[in-house]
């Protein structure tokens, strides 16, 4: 059995970027193998790197097993401070990138709703922090108004779940969702862990506004299995899905960061949805060429690759 170092209290100065980098790719993975995969590099490389970790701590950081690796209890501890160092460390660059060169200006960005209940307000508040001579208008709407708005040049970024983009948009990695059933705690699923896709058919389910990308990406899935919706009632919006789950009207399906927010409120249980295409990517996307883009639409988007890149979103 592989012996680790006896732990110590002496203070040690954090890990460096790479690992905490490569430990979150691990994780994330389920695997060293398809970590290196990931992040182009050498299997032994990253292994010795896990290795060192733990050396470096005293204790083991993964659990090994035949398919794979997972966290330890000390591994979701350092998973979580290696988010956020990575996290620390690009809000310290762009702050110095941005030391005597404060940039004026205004943006344009068009969204969905699944990306302004979720993950932008706060990566839009840190930006705007180190940038405060720069403003921003957003616009939300369907994913069809977004693209719109960038057609007709009244947007100067938009951000799209991956599966509408169309031909003709440059697209980078912005954040990933997790889909989420909502319903009431006495609901049959409520206690359950996690529900496939198809175990949702034998229950009532809220109807989804079909000029959206949920109701399209939910129809095509279903329509996959051969199966239709049990539904009594329809809606636009996340908060209102919520809203008709309280009710007792259905199983509502809603991205995990509106469910955070909206759930608890309404005292919702929520339950993840397990099929693989349920984890959906989202893409800060444009119509006009990179090079085009005005400097505060440029540190923007920088900003919002950088801190896709600190999530280990690729």
């Amino acid at each position: 059995m592989r012996r680790l170092p006896t732990h110590t209290t002496q203070a040690m100065p954090p890990p460096d970027l790479t690992s905490a980098r490569l430990f979150i790719a691990v994780v994330e993975e389920g695997s060293i193998a398809a970590a290196a995969r990931r992040e182009n590099t050498a299997a032994s490389a990253v292994s010795k790197r896990m290795a060192d970790l733990e050396a470096r701590f005293g204790r083991p950081l993964l659990r090994r097993h035949p398919s794979g690796v997972e966290a330890t209890a000390a591994g979701t501890v350092f998973l979580r401070h290696a988010r956020d160092i990575l996290r620390q460390a690009a809000e310290l660059e762009a702050a110095m990138r941005a030391l005597g060169t404060q940039v004026e200006g205004h943006i344009r960005l068009s969204a969905s709703e699944t990306s302004l209940v979720g993950i932008l307000p706060d990566s839009l508040g840190r930006f705007l922090a180190t940038n405060p001579g720069i403003t921003i208008a957003l616009d939300e709407g369907l994913n069809r108004d977004v693209l719109q708005a960038l057609e007709a040049g009244e947007a100067d970024l938009g951000v799209l779940a991956a599966e509408v983009l169309p031909p003709g948009l440059w697209s980078h990695p912005c954040f990933r969702d997790q889909l989420v059933a909502v319903m009431r705690p006495d609901h049959p699923l409520a206690a359950y862990p996690g529900v496939t896709f198809a175990e949702l058919f034998d229950h009532e389910v809220i109807g989804q506004d079909p000029r959206g990308a949920l109701g399209a990406l939910l129809r095509h899935h279903a329509a996959r299995l051969g199966r239709r919706f049990r539904s009594r009632v329809s809606a636009d919006g996340y908060d209102v899905v919520c809203r008709l789950a309280q009710q007792g009207l259905g199983i509502g399906i809603v991205a995990e960061g509106s469910a955070v927010f909206f759930a608890p409120g309404m005292g919702l249980a929520r339950v993840a949805i397990l099929d693989e295409w349920a984890r959906r990517a989202h893409r800060v996307c444009g119509l006009r060429p990179e090079a085009g883009l005005s400097r505060p639409a440029r540190l923007l988007l920088d900003h919002l690759r950088q801190e896709a890149r600190a999530a280990g979103v690729g």
